[in-house]
């Protein structure tokens, strides 16, 4: 993937430089947007469940692994006091904890002395120079996994797991007869702080994971998730190939005929990212790492080489392109052309076609969920504004998966340690901005989709500040009354 560094950022500067080149690439980001706009509502209409229904008679033998790297002990203790709560039969379960490159002590050591007071419970594990980031934690955990293990349990190091998860996993795999299936990510305290971050984060739930639950085709979004162990094995387990290393096994699961359900019940709750920066970098990571997983998956989802069935591939794509945003090419496109007097051309109006289209499958998407979800008016607007506000880095994230460079993953800072005083806002927000005013300023305009399409590149500032409140809102609830925390 690397090779194609080079060859990307010598064709975006050629499609800057000549307008004929770019008005051809623009149209075919046109077509891909229109295709996927289109592919929605087709989705959305799949037949039922193509699947065998098959249904699991033995009680299952849990394990279940929580990966850390460098988080807050108080928050990992908490989490692991409500797996050891469990109303599920002690001996048909086991914990494993797999603390992966944490140098500082103070922050593994706590997290050590709690396990060994619950030998029998809880495994710990410490280990340095793991390579595949979360991937090869879980891997490490999984070789460690008792041999009578049946189903594989993923919880995030921040997640507060109901006391009957355990037993709701047990009743859906039974019920379903799924290979895996993945539950719901929640967040606590979100109902009064922060309800449109949380609608906009559960929107790709409620539609691409519920879709693709007719398809038994749902992908792994890294906690609450319970998978087979030999189907796990037999997938090749974790990879740390794409920084989504969930949703890559959940293609890998698919394409092998294992199935997955999607089981739409609240099990647990954990924290939003703690600062929009932070919530960018989260953005950042499943946008870049979902099309990662695409581009390294393309003939097995694309092409009739593949052996996935129309339906299955389909919602994979869907899935995968949830957070899909080609507008970072066109949209520096559009700015250097106004700005170099080439406003008369067809070119920029194409260009500006992609940014409309773009913020038009926002607003529907957003808008529309929010109002078949019966959302108040004012949540479902600060949802529009955290996608909107997140829209630049899911545009950057796009591109730079696309140009094949080393992504890192990023591990999101739960503690507030990282969080300065001034306000949250990416360099990003007000360049885009301050260069589309420019433009308006010295390249005034009578094409009213390229007017259109400077006012959309303006959004994400106002955006970003709405979003930015709503988490400071947020991180004043979690300190505020501290039984908020616990659900």
């Amino acid at each position: 993937m690397k090779r194609r560094l080079a060859p990307v950022w010598g064709a975006s500067i050629l499609v800057v430089a000549i307008p004929v080149v770019g008005a051809t690439v623009c149209v075919a980001i046109i077509a891909i947007q229109l295709t996927l706009i289109a592919l929605r509502p087709l989705i959305a209409r799949l037949p039922a469940r193509i699947g065998s229904a098959r249904k699991y008679t033995e009680k299952p033998n849990f394990s279940v692994h929580v990966a850390t790297h460098s988080e807050p002990p108080d928050m990992v203790i908490r989490t692991l006091r409500a797996l050891l709560d469990q109303d599920w039969h002690p001996d048909f379960r086991e914990i494993i904890v797999m603390d992966n490159n944490t140098l500082d002590p103070t922050l593994w050591k706590p997290v050590e002395r709690f396990c060994k007071s619950h030998p029998d419970r809880i495994t710990f594990l410490h280990r340095t120079g793991v390579s595949g980031a979360k991937a090869g934690a879980l891997n490490i955990a999984l070789k460690h996994s008792g041999p009578d293990t049946t189903h594989v349990v993923t919880v995030d190091a921040d997640y507060v797991v109901h006391r009957d998860f355990l037993s709701r996993a047990a009743e859906a795999l039974h019920r379903t007869g799924a290979d895996y299936v993945q539950f719901p990510q929640s967040y606590v305290a979100t109902t009064t702080a922060a309800p449109g971050i949380d609608a906009e984060l559960e929107e790709y739930f409620r539609a691409n994971a519920a879709v693709a639950d007719e398809a038994e085709a749902v992908l792994l979004t890294g906690t609450l998730c319970v998978i087979s162990k030999p189907a796990l094995v037999a997938a090749g387990g974790w990879s740390g190939a794409t920084t989504t290393e969930d949703a890559e096994l959940g293609v890998r699961l698919c394409d092998a005929g294992f199935t997955g359900r999607f089981i739409n019940q609240v099990v647990g709750q954990g924290l939003l990212p703690l600062s929009l920066k932070d919530l960018e970098k989260q953005r950042y990571r499943w946008s870049s790492g979902n099309f990662q997983t695409l581009l390294r998956h393309f003939r097995t989802i694309m092409t009739p080489a593949g052996s996935l069935l129309l339906p299955k591939r389909l919602v994979i794509l869907s899935q995968l392109t949830a957070w899909f945003n080609p507008a970072l090419v066109p949209g520096i496109m559009l700015l250097v052309w106004l700005m170099a007097g080439w406003d008369q051309t067809i070119a920029p109006t194409l260009a500006a076609a992609v940014i409309v289209l773009g913020l038009c499958d926002i607003v529907l998407r957003v808008i529309g969920r929010g109002v078949r979800d019966h959302l108040a008016p004012g949540v479902i607007l600060h949802a529009l504004a955290c996608r909107i506000a997140l829209a630049p880095q899911s545009a950057k994230a796009t591109f730079d998966a696309f140009c094949g460079g080393s992504l890192t993953f990023i591990v999101t800072d739960k503690s507030g340690a990282c969080r300065t005083n001034s306000r949250d806002l990416h360099s990003c927000h007000l360049l885009l901005f301050a260069a589309a005013l420019i433009a308006l300023i010295t390249a005034p305009q009578s094409n009213p989709l390229i007017l259109t399409a400077l006012f959309c590149l303006m959004l994400p500032l106002p955006a970003a500040v709405m979003t930015d409140q709503s988490l400071r809102k947020y991180r004043k609830a979690l300190i505020a009354p501290k039984k908020v925390i616990t659900p």
